[in-house]
C-alpha cells in the first residue's frame, strides 16, 4: 500500500459498534426516567445566572455531549464513555446541596445506572487519581501543618460540614484555598478537585472553618438558601 495513502486513511473508532450499542442502550434506558430531564442537555448556567459553575465543576457533561462523542468516535475505551455518564452525578453532587431534589435524582439515576449494568453484565470502573498537570512551587517557609494543632474529630467535622454547605459557599471554599494553600488542592479523575484537611495550613484553616461555621448557623436561623441546579 502507497505510504501516503495509508497515511490519510480514516482511523478505525477504538469503541465496537457492540460497546457503542451498549451505551446508548443505557443511555436510552435512563433517559426514559422523568429524573433524567435536567441531566439531557448542558448546564445553562450563564442564563440560571450561576457564575460559581464553571469555577466547581471543571468538566461539565451531560447526555446529548455523549452521544455526540460516541457519533464522533471520541472515546479510547468503553470505560472513558462509561466514566462520562458516572461524571454527570458526580458533577450534580459535587455542585449542589446533598439532599436537594436535584442532587437526589442524580442519586435515583446513578443507582439505576448500576442496577442496569449489574443486570447486563456491564463492569464499571471509576476513573483513578492522575497527576497534576503542573507543579506546585515549594513555599519558602513550609506552613505549619493542621494535624499538629487541630483535634481528628476537629478534622472530620470540617470534611462532614463542607458537604452540607450550598454551592456558592463551596465556591468561596476552592477559591480560599487556591489562594492561600494550593498545595491542599489535589485534581482527581474527570477534572473533580479534592482539598486534603491535613494539609492545609492553619490559617486557611481557620478561614474555612468561619465560613462553614458562618453558614451552617444561618442555615439553622431559617435563612433561604439558593436552589442549585446540576
Amino acid at each position: 500500500m502507497d505510504p501516503q495513502l495509508k497515511r490519510e486513511m480514516p482511523l478505525k473508532p477504538a469503541l465496537t459498534r457492540e460497546e457503542t450499542k451498549k451505551i446508548m442502550d443505557l443511555i436510552r434506558h435512563l433517559e426514559k426516567r422523568p429524573e433524567c430531564y435536567d441531566f439531557l442537555k448542558p448546564v445553562d448556567f450563564k442564563g440560571l445566572g450561576l457564575d460559581d459553575y464553571p469555577i466547581i465543576i471543571k468538566r461539565p457533561m451531560d447526555f446529548s455531549t455523549i452521544k455526540r462523542n460516541l457519533k464522533t468516535d471520541k472515546y479510547k475505551s468503553f470505560q472513558e464513555a462509561l466514566a462520562d455518564v458516572l461524571l454527570i452525578w458526580d458533577n450534580c453532587k459535587l455542585y449542589n446541596q446533598a439532599g436537594s431534589p436535584i442532587y437526589q435524582q442524580a442519586e435515583i439515576l446513578e443507582d439505576l445506572m448500576k442496577k442496569y449494568c449489574e443486570k447486563n453484565d456491564i463492569r464499571i470502573e471509576r476513573p483513578v487519581k492522575r497527576p497534576r498537570e503542573e507543579e506546585v512551587p515549594p513555599p519558602v517557609a513550609p506552613p505549619q501543618p493542621v494535624q499538629e494543632n487541630a483535634s481528628f474529630e476537629s478534622k472530620v467535622e470540617l470534611a462532614e460540614n463542607v458537604r452540607k454547605v450550598s454551592h456558592e459557599i463551596l465556591a468561596e471554599i476552592v477559591k480560599i484555598v487556591e489562594t492561600n494553600c494550593k498545595s491542599a488542592m489535589e485534581e482527581l479523575g474527570n477534572e473533580r478537585l479534592q482539598i486534603k484537611v491535613d494539609e492545609l495550613d492553619r490559617p486557611t484553616y481557620e478561614k474555612l472553618r468561619v465560613v462553614i461555621n458562618g453558614y451552617l448557623q444561618q442555615n439553622q436561623e431559617g435563612k433561604p438558601v439558593k436552589k442549585a441546579k446540576n
